[in-house]
């Protein structure tokens, strides 16, 4: 036979708990636990995984730009083809990832 021994909230939860008023905690002190939870959630300067998703957006940016710029530089080289004008054309459609970014490079670097 097993025994189950209950544990009793630690002597902090207690405190916690003596503040609520009839087993509830006052509106005063539910806002300023709200407010300590944006604060702490919106003020981080760098979590690790806002880090992480900023590095991975900015890696896939740059193999899209790459593709973009080797795309113009072979149309530079021959004018008429039509495979890289289709290509190009299809990197700056809006399913295109980052077609905005990309549309917005073209059209201040026309001559």
């Amino acid at each position: 036979m097993v025994k189950i021994v209950r544990s009793f909230p630690a002597p902090e939860s207690l405190v916690e708990e003596a503040k609520k008023v009839n087993g509830r905690e006052s509106n005063k002190e539910i806002y300023k636990r709200t407010a300590l939870l944006v604060t702490e959630t919106f003020s981080l300067q760098n979590t690790g995984m806002r880090t992480y998703t900023s590095d991975e957006r900015l890696r896939l940016l740059q193999k899209e730009m790459n593709i973009l710029y080797k795309q113009l530089e072979k149309l530079h080289k021959n004018p008429n083809s039509k495979i890289t004008i289709r290509t190009i054309c299809s990197l700056l459609k809006r399913e295109s990832a980052f077609a905005a970014f990309k549309r917005c490079y073209v059209r201040e670097h026309v001559r």
